[in-house]
């Protein structure tokens, strides 16, 4: 959220004295100008976000420029959304601290919700990086020391930021003091997180291994956000990247960060060994608070409010290396070598590339238009709907626990993942107790680049088949063909101990064992209703269980759950990846 900007000229006697030009209306700025009163002139909108628009207000009493953040009039009915507005509001108001954009009131009247913050003249250091790059190790240090002091300020008070970004630290322009901003997802102590249950909240590129895995979140992610942040400082590049978010987060989980000094090999020593055990995957090797870093940096950063100057600047990028412009030449003189060379030859018939074979342990399902939901039966599972789907991979079996154990061991352990199954628990049996967050993470890694959990379309195209089977094995039911309540096994079995109710193309287990996660959320579908009882919030489990009722289990049920529900004994999963 933007609440900063060129300031405006001094006050003066004319109500436009701020721009010098008359203020645009609109209606939120006529509500907001009302709901403020005659003490305080509004300007102009000088940032956007989904969540809130910030104003910039002239308090002509005080005489001083104002950011007033205001909750969006889309969301002004929401409860969720005003008390999420409100929670930061208390969050900011009790963090007075130097590197911290102060809070001066609130307010709600006039249909607006709104929040009055110091306009900080300056600009971000998103954009002091776009705009000149990786910044000198001294000033890097400075800034993360001056953040990590504003974040042990927070922590004691018992509030995690978990949105750490050089976007929400602004520098000011006369002093290059940065100050922390929009706690607007932030979380306390004293009162659980507001956004929905089991959403991974934050910003992909700065987020913790344990935000991503639904594990533990505390002040070290903070920390590690902190990290990511001053290897991008440094480098003028977050140590993580991919052409989507997904691809970013598992990148995160799957290894380490690379050490920040070989991406910036003059990196001072101190400063590198601050930033890559910040970046440490397992919670435990990082420090544990912020005044750990500040000490930690305290030989080797300037004053506050140093800056280099615009030669050193222009020297620095001077000193940039000349790669580009030799990797370009380098190009041109292939591409010439490479039309001699070809020049005069006969064409050659090439033959088609095989295709690819499924990765292994998985089932292609092939492109088609499969048939979803039924005309019968509860009415959330109304009504039948064609659904036409490309190629996919599925798992073949649920996920297992010995399957899980080993890709936990090799991306961070217990440490970044949370509690997993006991050394005790047969190896071959559907794991179980993993939330959603875990399961698609849990995805993502185990078939990078694009593993996921399946859509529920795609996990009853699976196993209905084109031909819309009732079950995975053909129309009527078969008592031993899945391990249901009629099993009386009281638990789930390992996986594929009941090869009768495979599909005929091999998926096995798709009924009955354990419910399996999807990437759905419990919605309509189009012409029918929502599950009763459920949020949009939830997310749909199908196939059954150990001890769900022959009667209700089949492939077209739907179920549901909370995303970080911790009724998952009889819950689990399988993924899916891209045919390509």
């Amino acid at each position: 959220m933007y609440v900063w900007g060129r300031a405006p000229d001094p006050p003066s006697d004319r109500a436009d004295a701020m721009t010098g030009s008359t203020p645009v209306p609109d209606a939120v700025v006529a509500r907001l100008q009302a709901a403020l009163g005659p003490g305080y002139q509004v300007d102009r909108a000088i940032g956007q976000g989904g969540f809130a628009a910030v104003y910039l207000v002239r308090d002509l009493t005080l005489k001083r420029p104002l950011a007033v953040k205001v909750l969006s009039p889309d969301l002004v009915l929401s409860t969720t959304a005003r008390e999420r507005f409100r929670r930061e509001a208390e969050t900011v108001a009790q963090l007075s601290h130097p590197h911290i954009v102060p809070l001066h009131f609130i307010g709600d009247a006039q249909d607006v919700v709104y929040l009055a913050m110091t306009f900080v003249d300056g600009e971000s250091l998103a954009d002091r990086i776009a705009r000149d790059g990786p910044l000198d190790p001294e000033e890097a240090a400075r800034i993360l020391r001056e953040v990590a002091s504003a974040l042990d300020l927070a922590h004691r008070r018992g509030v995690i930021h978990r949105d750490i970004k050089p976007q929400n630290v602004l520098l000011e322009r006369e002093t290059g003091r940065s100050l922390v901003t929009d706690f607007g997802i932030a979380r306390t102590a004293e009162s659980a997180s507001i956004t929905a249950t089991g959403m991974v909240v934050g910003t992909p590129t700065y987020m913790s291994p344990e935000q991503v895995t639904g594990g533990t979140v505390d002040n070290r992610s903070d920390l590690y956000a902190l990290g990511v942040m001053g290897y991008e400082m440094l480098a003028g590049r977050p140590p993580f990247a991919g052409s989507t978010p997904t691809e970013i987060l598992m990148k995160r989980v799957a290894e380490p960060a690379a050490p920040v000094e070989k991406a910036r090999p003059d990196t001072p020593p101190p400063l590198a060994a601050v930033v890559n055990r910040c970046l440490e995957q397992d919670p435990a090797k990082r420090f544990n608070t912020g005044s750990e870093i500040v000490r930690a940096l305290g030989g080797a950063t300037t004053p506050s409010g140093a800056q280099p100057t615009a030669e050193a600047r222009r020297a620095r990028r001077a000193r940039r290396p000349l790669v580009p412009a030799l990797a370009v030449g380098a190009v041109v003189l292939l591409a010439a070598v490479g039309a001699l060379l070809l020049k005069g030859r006969t064409p050659q018939r090439r033959t088609p590339p095989a295709a690819p074979a499924a990765p292994a342990g998985m089932v292609l399902v092939p492109p088609g238009t499969y048939t979803i939901g039924r005309n019968d039966g509860p009415p959330w599972e109304r009504p039948a709907h064609p659904v036409t789907l490309t190629a996919f991979y599925i798992d073949r079996t649920e996920v297992t626990v010995g399957a899980f154990r080993r890709l936990v061991a090799a991306t961070g352990g217990p440490g970044v993942w949370g509690a997993i199954p006991a050394a005790t628990v047969d190896s071959s049996l559907p794991v179980t107790g993993i939330s959603w967050p875990r399961a698609s993470s849990y995805c993502g890694l185990a078939h990078p680049p694009d593993g996921r959990l399946p859509t529920e379309e795609e996990w009853e195209a699976a196993a209905r088949g084109t031909a819309g089977r009732t079950y995975p094995w053909g129309p009527a039911w078969d008592g031993g063909a899945a391990n249901t309540a009629s099993a009386r096994r009281g638990g789930p079995a390992p996986v594929g101990s009941f090869p009768r109710g495979n599909t005929p193309d091999g998926i096995e287990d798709l009924i009955g064992n354990v419910w399996e996660w999807t990437a759905s959320h419990a919605i309509a579908y189009a012409g029918g209703v929502a599950p009763p009882r459920s949020t949009p919030d939830d997310f749909v489990i199908r196939g059954g269980a150990f001890d769900t009722p022959d009667a209700i289990a089949d492939a077209a049920r739907r179920g549901y759950l909370p995303p970080m529900s911790t009724q998952l004994a009889s819950t689990g999963f399988r993924c899916v990846a891209p045919a390509r």
